[in-house]
């Protein structure tokens, strides 16, 4: 806990972490402009499922994977180019406590991205007005949505973490990103319980009503052949692979 204060502390400083929120709130203003320009008479944006989840599509699609992939290869490689990693090292820290300190960071980043937008939505829900349904239950859904977003998105992102612990450098983990991401962009429903970030889409339509048209828009009305459990079960396995191969190779390189 004393290394996951440290990481925080030494990252609410950095610049860069803050425009990531301004980036993040310029999404989440656009779903809400998107809210006060079209009719609540138009099926694009007649509930608050509509606002939370446009912002929701927003942020997560591909921003947050992207964001949180180049988070988590500064995060290890700026270690090494500092020269700071020796240091924390002879404390002693064990290279395991250092992994994991650090997929806590990326877990809170994804999480507070995730609970800015969802305030940002509430808000601007208030704001356009005219949603009948933005009551308790709602609000709820869209909570446990993005919560769910925050948590998971960092485990499907575990493979790229384990690409920036095996790198010298920021090219390969970040172009791995870009790459990551191009098969889910092209054939979510097809590659869910197969990859990653596709099996967290496949969990999403089981969180609430809204969500179902969401991904729906998302796959453009694909048949979703893989089950929750199934999406769930191939996360797990796959972050479970790339925790252990990703400390394995922490532990063997030498600083």
């Amino acid at each position: 806990m004393t290394i996951i204060f440290t990481e925080i502390l030494k990252w609410k400083r950095n610049k860069t972490v803050w425009g990531i929120f301004i980036l993040t709130a310029i999404l989440g203003v656009f779903a809400v402009e998107r809210a006060c320009s079209i009719s609540r008479s138009s099926p694009l944006m007649d509930s608050f499922g509509d606002l939370y989840t446009l912002a929701f599509k927003n942020l997560t699609s591909l921003f947050l994977p992207i964001v949180l992939g180049m988070f988590a290869t500064t995060l290890f490689f700026d270690e090494q180019k500092n020269d700071t990693l020796k240091g924390l090292l002879i404390i002693p820290i064990s290279k395991a406590q250092l992994y994991f300190s650090k997929i806590a960071v990326v877990i809170f980043m994804s999480l507070g991205l995730c609970l800015f937008t969802f305030v940002i939505c509430i808000v601007g829900g208030l704001i356009a007005g005219g949603f009948t349904d933005l009551n308790t239950e709602t609000i709820l859904q869209a909570g446990l949505l993005f919560l769910a977003g925050g948590v998971l998105i960092p485990v499907a992102m575990l493979p790229i973490i384990f690409l920036a612990t095996l790198s010298k450098g920021y090219i390969l983990p970040i172009g791995a990103v870009l790459l990551y991401l191009v098969p889910v962009v092209l054939a979510p429903s097809e590659l869910m319980g197969l990859h990653p970030l596709a099996s967290v889409m496949g969990i999403y339509p089981h969180i609430s009503p809204a969500a179902i048209e969401m991904v729906n828009s998302w796959t453009g009305n694909a048949v979703i052949t893989a089950s929750p459990m199934t999406c769930s079960v191939s996360l797990l396995a796959i972050g479970i692979i790339s925790t252990i191969v990703s400390v394995i190779v922490l532990q063997k390189k030498t600083f």
